[in-house]
């Protein structure tokens, strides 16, 4: 059964016009159009339709870049679920095959852009908050490692000045290896995406000030 609106909204155009046609738009690999929901710090936040293929900066760019011309800091691709990237990836062309390239996702197609004014610390500290009220509880993995990885994130945030992350962030990593491959289902396969980029790709614990 599908319950995705916007894959329901493209049934209608290959209906009408035929898969071969519906095809034509896009890559070869991704087909079709594609929603975006650009929001945070744009000038425009709002849902882009546009064809497969587009890349992270075409995006920001059609909601007027970045608010107030600041610094692009980073964007959290596919929402909670998904991986944050650096300004140094704005050229990453937002399709299935360009994001698996970057050991990234598209998700629910959320591009949530921070300027250089954003603590993404609180913002990775709710995430984890998220996944952990969130889990049902049916399966070990995922019940207590959404908890043990909000308790390692909040170590880490109040940590002392000068004090090491690493061994805080090789026990997220134990973690969340472990929700990814023995959770029962989606959430806790994913609960460690947004938390392992923001800790290992933007490296937003190194040198942070306690809180």
């Amino acid at each position: 059964m599908v319950n995705n609106v916007e894959t329901l909204v493209n049934v209608l155009p290959i209906v009408l016009e035929g898969g071969s046609a519906f095809a034509r738009i896009g890559t070869a690999e991704s087909k079709g159009p594609k929603l975006f929901c650009a929001s945070g710090c744009v000038e425009r936040p709002g849902i882009y339709e546009v064809p497969f293929g587009p890349t992270l900066r075409d995006i920001i760019g059609l909601a007027g870049g970045v608010r107030g011309g600041r610094r692009l800091q980073a964007v959290l691709l596919g929402g909670a679920a998904g991986v944050f990237v650096g300004p140094d990836e704005i050229d990453l062309p937002l399709t299935f095959e360009g994001v698996r390239k970057a050991q990234a996702t598209l998700g629910s197609g959320v591009v949530l852009v921070f300027d250089d004014s954003v603590d993404l610390v609180p913002i990775v500290l709710r995430i984890a908050a998220f996944f952990r009220d969130e889990s049902c509880g049916q399966c070990v993995p995922c019940r207590v490692g959404t908890a043990r990885q909000e308790e390692a994130l909040h170590r880490l945030a109040s940590r002392p000045p000068g004090a090491s992350a690493a061994g805080e962030i090789a026990l997220l990593d134990e973690i969340g290896r472990v929700m990814k491959d023995a959770s029962i289902c989606g959430l806790g396969q994913t609960a460690y995406g947004a938390v392992e980029s923001a800790a290992k790709r933007l490296h937003i614990f190194e040198g942070s000030s306690p809180r």
